[in-house]
């Protein structure tokens, strides 16, 4: 049988043209401003800025890229604005004061790209628009577009000013009103001088709040800050995006901060810093690469010389590797990695978080088709911690995406904010924007492509707040006093994309939290990347990220703190009421407050842990002084406070004596599993675990049973390290269900084996022969799933199982049906395949339908025809309402999968309806046979036929495959095929030409030898390579000036074979072993030129800076479906108008001088015809060639020269005029190698006429007479 697809949509070759034109079905047929400068406002020069009409105004932007990975736009418009890449719309909306963010990574094209707004003023008399461009290229930093005077603007445009053919050389330069953050009246009020700019009126905050920038990276060069932290004197250390730490502090203390130097250049790009006992801990790229570093002023000059890795981390460069740093209540150095990176060093084995699995049962996995991660394994995004020497690793959580920052609470709860992948929309596996409580051993369920874990799994923790669309960075809790009270103990998270500042108000529920989100500050441009709280108790944020402008920010409030609040007292009150304690500045000021006491210090500070009369905050807050400052909180305490009233000290105790451990705080532990409180509960089976500490059955039994995941997540980790013969017995005989979900769990992570797994599946047969909540099979569901994927149980061996779950499905609940279709797919429960497909036509959400289209795939046996042929219709169907970026390519995946199950006679079936099933029909061409039958061959060759007039990718990809297979087939009737579609559409001769490559000799080769000028990136390599493969060279030197152009065209993706084919042909070495492509082609260009000196040089033909249309972006605007509309009626009219008439012939219209042009499209294709209309001098006919004639009385003619007739010759000048000469005048003809077709002749027509132009040269209204190919016709 045919090879089967390559990533499930491209066609194998058995060649290395198999992977050049698998590309092709895949694929879809200015100058950078300076790093860190900001986008401005806008508008044309035409109008004053406060006399703005109402009325529209249009932009354009044209940028060239070679490899962009990623790119993102941010756009505001007063009044409204519609948003135009490459032609098409993106996006439309309205209003000055938020940037929409687009990402517009997927739609960058290689090469030049155009952006085109239209924005309207609809009221006032003010007007302008912003937009951030922002562009980073495989291997280089970010890159601006953003708007600025090189912005062209028009008020008027011609029809088609939003695509990229459009010419825009008569259209003006933008006027700039000022920098996107600092102008009136779109960013403050009118009438702010300058220095009040960094007040309120740029950024929307409660109007209690003021807003004043402090520090101004471009002022010093800072460019891009990316994060911030203060040290142990308040000053404040800040990150250059890929440059160095900078030490920022003031002369006067609420003055800006005016002195600034490198701190550090020796580790760059740091995304996380903590200061902490006089040294500075970095995540960044250093002598060791990117890593967690610890930086020491050695020899105290004010500057961190010294550099240790702590923790080196492995993965890819960029924006998902190690990020904030944090210290933990236990004094613990906490750290969150992305998904892309994680240590390089080995874990500790007793880490909280251990045994994890990649959790999807499916295999194999459907990975991101845009590349995302793909082949990232579990734990995917971590957080991990070490100690200040790096000496110990340990993993605390995993099944994180990308979070950027974390911050414990006041009871030393972990937070992090992670990011969502928002191409994954409209699928059951996207996750949205979070915010997750870390508890030691959490998982998350990120995992790469569609095996991302639902929040509903019984083995993942729950999110506890979705934040929407956005890109989360710095956090930070508000522990201070000069803010109202109702923000004390907030976290302050930082959004990038969406320019915003939200506040997170937590609400103890149970053993954990609920949490509340409001919008504190947001702006326009708000690009936010890290937060902090200040000395002065100013929430201070730092802006940059991207090569965006940096500066830092400092939030305070305008009302007055009473001065009993401010007032920390003396001794041992100045300590405990010390804001901020997990600052260096905080840390300091206590240090300095226990020195001052001397040995007064340890029996105050534990009394007031002591004291019932202090509130709980103050007695946690000396807990936690003590774990950090000393003395250690004993034993004794921690026992005495476990019993005390207050829920939260309890807590705190069962915190501490997980790191203080002794036979007696076991017990204690172990007692306070059975207390009121669910945070207490759970808190204590924490740190039992940490403690390397068990508790007896009976104390776990409620707590697994809780309704509360938090508390039954807890216990079923200290579950985990007990002895499993103290509880498997007990657990595989319990008729609570929770019980049997959690130590099942426990079971299959501890034990997984198939003798427990049988056991597991077992008992859930005998639990479904009574009542079962939905709540509680949706969770043995997933207990099954993890006893399957853990075990090596096969089919035979459930046979019991999958018969009694098959009578499950459907199920009135949709969670159920998707857990439901994992098991039944995973077990090949093909007998009820027709209840799979009714319910594909049921009236079930389209999400629903396409979780289980999409596992339907993996079910092996049991299909009729009928059934395959409905599941690829519905593929087909559903394909058009994704909503993720990824959502079409994820279907069209899946359905190549389907269609390769197909028999030779489905796939005749599907292929007979491909020009309805196209998608479906690629997939069918891989299951054809080896060698094509006559029906198979006749069946491809009337769907190519069919295809003709079909238009849009999904049929270019078909037509691709057709052709691919015929090629591989390689008999004589395939073969003769290609030549004759080669022959009737030049516009797909490159990808012909591709096919004939697998028989490059005979009838084949002159159609190879005639397609080179058109030979792409894609197909140019693999045709100069198969033509070195035949013992054949052709006669006119004009072939090899080809192959030197197009080896320029390919550049380093077959520039090299281009020499090597010359080499070939000619005999010649022109070329020394060991240089590069450009020597090798520069040295052939001159051997042509010396050799050939009669024809025009071998050099790519240049764009005339005055020319008003371009090449490339005409050809993309002529093969694009509103190119290709021309009207061929009009365009007799603009043939005439062009002056095209004065020499050539279309029908019986023009003159015969030059070419007739009636088969113009039988033998040159749109590119071709457009090369020779922009550039007449770089291909000329020798039939047509131009001279120079001298006269006896010394003037010179240049044009076409006739024959002699009657003593006399004619002469076609370039402007079509003619020149009578008698023979006897003339005294010499020389060669010239200008055509006498003059170049720019187009110039004069609109795009609409250059379209109707060609409707009118391709034939589309009169008869045109088949010619054959001089030399490549078949004989």
């Amino acid at each position: 049988m045919r090879s089967s697809l390559v990533n499930r949509t491209q066609l194998r070759y058995r060649r290395a043209t198999r992977w050049a034109l698998a590309v092709l079905l895949f694929v879809t047929v200015g100058t950078a401003k300076t790093y860190g400068e900001e986008a401005e406002w806008i508008w044309s020069p035409d109008h004053d800025k406060t006399e703005v009409p109402v009325g529209s105004c249009y932009f354009r932007k044209s940028f060239s890229v070679t490899n962009p990975t990623q790119a993102s736009l941010m756009i505001a418009a007063d009044d409204s604005y519609e948003l135009y890449l490459n032609g098409r719309r993106i996006a439309r909306g309205e209003g000055a004061r938020k940037l929409d963010d687009i990402d517009i990574g997927e739609l960058l094209k290689r090469g030049v790209n155009t952006i085109a707004v239209r924005v309207r003023n609809q009221r006032g008399f003010t007007a302008a628009f912003a937009a951030r461009v922002m562009v980073k290229e495989d291997g280089q930093e970010w890159s601006s577009f953003s708007t600025d005077g090189s912005w062209k603007t028009n008020l008027r445009p011609f029809p088609l000013w939003h695509t990229s053919i459009y010419n825009d050389f008569g259209w003006r330069p933008a006027q700039s009103f000022g920098p996107l953050g600092e102008t009136a009246p779109w960013d403050l009020e009118e009438g702010v001088t300058k220095e009040q700019t960094d007040q309120a009126e740029r950024f929307q905050v409660r109007r209690e709040f003021r807003v004043e920038r402090v520090f101004d990276g471009a002022d010093h060069d800072s460019k891009s800050l990316i994060a911030i932290t203060f040290d142990e004197f308040g000053r404040i250390i800040a990150s250059v995006e890929h440059g160095p730490l900078l030490l920022l502090d003031r002369d006067d203390p609420q003055g800006p901060l005016n002195k600034v130097s490198v701190y550090c250049d020796q580790v760059t790009h740091c995304q996380g810093i903590l200061a902490l006992n006089g040294d500075v801990f970095v995540t960044g790229d250093g002598p060791d690469g990117k890593a967690l570093y610890r930086l020491s002023d050695t020899d105290r000059n004010g500057t961190m010389e010294t550099v240790k890795t702590l923790v080196p981390m492995r993965g890819e460069d960029g924006e998902h590797g190690p990020h904030g740093i944090t210290l933990g209540p236990d004094g613990l150095l906490y750290v969150v990695v992305g998904n892309l990176s994680g240590s390089d060093l080995p874990y500790e084995l007793d880490s909280p978080y251990h045994d994890f699995y990649e959790g999807d049962l499916i295999q194999p996995r459907y990975e991101d088709p845009s590349g995302h991660a793909q082949g990232v394994r579990a734990p995917g995004g971590v957080v991990i911690r070490t100690d200040v020497d790096g000496s110990s690793i340990q993993i605390v959580a995993g099944g994180l995406r990308n979070a950027y920052d974390l911050a414990f609470n006041q009871l030393g709860d972990l937070f992090v904010h992670d990011s969502d992948l928002e191409a994954d929309q409209g699928m059951s596996w996207y996750r949205p924007t979070s915010l997750y409580h870390v508890v030691p051993g959490g998982e998350f369920g990120w995992r790469s492509g569609w095996a991302k874990w639902p929040e509903h799994f019984v083995d993942r923790l729950p999110t506890m707040l979705e934040t929407g669309r956005g890109s989360p960075t710095g956090a930070a809790i508000y522990s201070h006093f000069m803010f109202p009270e109702k923000y004390h103990n907030t976290l302050f998270l930082a959004d990038w994309s969406q320019g915003r500042i939200l506040s997170i108000r937590f609400k103890q529920q149970g053993s954990s939290y609920t949490a509340n989100s409001e919008v504190f500050l947001e702006g326009a441009p708000l690009n936010v990347t890290d937060l902090e709280v200040g000395p002065d108790g100013g929430l201070y944020f730092v802006t940059g990220g991207r090569g965006t402008r940096g500066a830092i920010y400092r939030v305070t409030w305008k009302g007055k703190v009473p001065e009993s609040v401010t007032d920390l007292g003396d001794g041992i009150s100045e300590a405990i009421r010390q804001p901020q304690i997990q600052s260096a500045w905080g840390r300091q000021n206590i240090a300095r407050v226990k020195r001052e006491m001397g040995d007064e210090w340890d029996q105050r500070i534990e009394s007031v842990t002591r004291s019932g009369q202090n509130p709980w905050y103050y007695r946690t807050r000396a807990l936690d002084i003590m774990q950090l400052y000393g003395p250690p909180p004993s034993t004794s305490l921690l026992i005495d406070l476990a019993a005390d009233e207050s829920e939260l000290l309890r807590a705190k105790a069962a915190d501490l004596m997980g790191l203080h451990t002794d036979d007696a705080t076991q017990e204690s532990l172990i007692e306070l599993l059975d207390d009121p409180n669910r945070m207490v509960r759970r808190k204590a089976c924490e740190a039992l675990l940490r403690a390397d500490q068990s508790a007896p059955l009976e104390s776990l039994l409620p707590m697994l049973g809780s309704d509360d995941r938090y508390e039954a997540w807890a216990a079923r980790r200290l579950l985990e390290r007990l002895p499993i013969d103290e509880w498997r017995t007990e657990l595989l005989s319990t008729e609570d269900h929770r019980w049997f979900v959690q130590g099942a769990i426990a079971l299959m992570i501890t034990q997984p084996n198939n003798k427990n797994a049988q056991a597991i599946l077992d008992r859930f047969l005998a639990l479904m022969d009574d009542f079962v909540s939905d709540r509680d099979f949706v969770d043995m569901l997933r207990v099954a799933q993890v006893a399957l994927m853990r075990s090596d149980l096969s089919t035979d061996d459930i046979t019991v199982f999958r018969e009694q779950l098959t009578e499950e499905f459907p199920a009135g609940n949709g969670i159920m049906n998707r857990e439901l279709v994992r098991l039944l797919v995973h077990m090949q429960s093909d007998s009820i395949l027709d209840r799979f497909i009714e319910f594909l036509d049921s009236d079930a959400p389209d999400i629903e339908k396409l979780h289980l289209a999409m596992h339907l795939r993996f079910i092996k046996n049991g299909w009729t025809k009928e059934q395959k042929l409905k599941l690829l219709e519905h593929f087909d169907r559903i394909q058009q309402n994704g909503q993720g970026t990824s959502y079409t390519l994820y279907v069209l995946a899946v359905t190549g999968d389907v269609a390769s199950t197909l028999t030779a006679n489905e796939s005749l079936e599907v292929l007979a309806r491909g020009t309805d099933w196209p998608n479906a029909a690629l997939g069918a061409l891989s299951q054809l046979p080896s060698e094509l039958t006559a029906e198979h061959q006749d069946t491809l060759k009337a769907l190519d036929q069919e295809l003709e007039t079909k238009q849009g990718e999904v049929f270019a990809r078909l037509r691709a495959g057709i052709i691919a297979v015929l090629a591989e087939n390689g008999d004589d009737d395939s073969m003769t095929f290609l030549r004759q579609r080669w022959r009737q559409f030049p516009n797909r001769r490159a990808m012909i030409a591709m096919g004939l490559a697998q028989r490059p000799e005979g009838k084949n080769w002159p159609y190879l030898v005639r397609s080179i000028p058109i030979l792409g990136r894609v197909s140019g390599k693999d045709v100069l390579e198969s033509l070195q493969t035949v013992q054949q060279r052709p006669q006119d030197p004009e072939h090899l000036r080809q192959v030197i152009l197009c080896g320029l065209r390919l550049g380093g993706d077959g520039g090299s074979v281009a020499a090597q084919l010359l080499a070939f042909w000619t005999g010649e070495e022109v070329a020394e072993h060991g240089q590069s492509w450009q020597q090798d082609l520069g040295n052939w260009q001159k051997w042509f030129s010396t050799n050939h000196p009669e024809l025009p040089s071998p050099e790519l033909p240049q764009e005339s800076t005055t020319a008003r249309w371009k090449f490339a972006e005409t050809l993309e605007f002529l093969t694009s479906s509103d190119g290709g509309s021309g009207n061929a009626r009009r365009g007799a009219q603009a043939f005439e108008k062009a002056q095209c008439s004065k020499c050539h012939r279309v029908g019986n219209q023009g003159e015969t001088t030059g070419p007739d042009l009636t088969s113009l499209s039988k033998r040159f294709s749109t590119g071709e015809i457009l090369e020779s209309t922009l550039f007449p001098s770089h291909v000329i006919s020798p039939q047509y060639a131009s001279k120079t004639v001298l006269t006896t009385d010394g003037l010179s003619y240049s044009g076409m020269l006739s024959p002699e007739s009657n003593g006399q010759r004619f002469l076609l000048r370039s402007d079509g005029q003619k020149v009578t000469l008698p023979v006897d005048d003339i005294d010499e003809i020389l060669p010239n190698k200008n055509s006498s077709m003059p170049a720019g002749l187009i110039d004069k027509l609109t795009l609409r006429e250059i379209s109707d132009l060609f409707a009118f040269l391709m034939g589309k209204s009169h008869p045109t007479v088949a010619r054959r190919v001089t030399d490549t016709e078949d004989k």
